[in-house]
């Protein structure tokens, strides 16, 4: 008896959790998966439209708005982009609409080397290169039911900062798709690129 009870036990319970995960809708879960705004930049070879698969550092920084007198930068993200064609960088709201971003051509490397029979190590930063998004006006924008609404950034501006041949060190130029970032999926920047060397 206490078999078959413990088998209708288990029965009710499983009928119930069933119910309970399969009655919920795709929004009534907040998940941030596309939701979270973010500059989204798809790379490419340079003078191609073949997709740039290779690792890509990234760090993303805002000014420091508690100190008006020194200016000094506020890291908000960092992250490794392994062999995939686009990839995105959260943006925050701040006091100056700007948000910086260096982005790495892959890890530094450290090269092991003897002179006169001691090791000397020498890192060999990977090639970087620094972004600039400013935007003009904030905004809210419907996400989901679950996630309600969202901050949207409109009048959005990339540019590279390039060197005096007018390209950067890796990324040789930049193209703006779209000036106004509501999401974390929809493309802001086409970035054209050089392989690694």
């Amino acid at each position: 008896m206490k078999k078959i009870q413990s088998i209708l036990s288990f029965a009710i319970v499983a009928m119930l959790f069933s119910f309970v995960l399969y009655s919920c809708e795709d929004d009534d879960i907040c998940t941030d998966d596309g939701e979270v705004p973010r500059m989204v930049a798809n790379m490419y070879y340079n003078g191609t439209d073949v997709a740039l698969e290779d690792t890509i550092y990234y760090w993303a920084y805002v000014l420091d708005s508690v100190s008006p007198t020194k200016i000094d930068t506020v890291q908000i993200e960092n992250g490794v982009v392994n062999n995939a064609s686009s990839f995105g960088i959260s943006v925050r709201q701040n006091l100056q609409k700007k948000v910086f971003y260096t982005i790495a051509q892959g890890p530094d490397r450290v090269e092991r080397d003897t002179i006169d029979g001691v090791q000397v190590f020498d890192t060999i930063r990977a090639q970087r290169d620094k972004l600039v998004l400013e935007y003009g006006d904030l905004g809210n924008g419907y996400t989901s039911k679950a996630c309600g609404f969202g901050l949207t950034f409109k009048n959005v501006n990339v540019t590279l900062r390039t060197g005096a041949n007018g390209q950067g060190n890796w990324i040789r130029s930049i193209e703006t798709v779209n000036t106004e970032i509501t999401n974390g999926s929809t493309t802001i920047i086409k970035l054209f690129a050089n392989e690694r060397n």
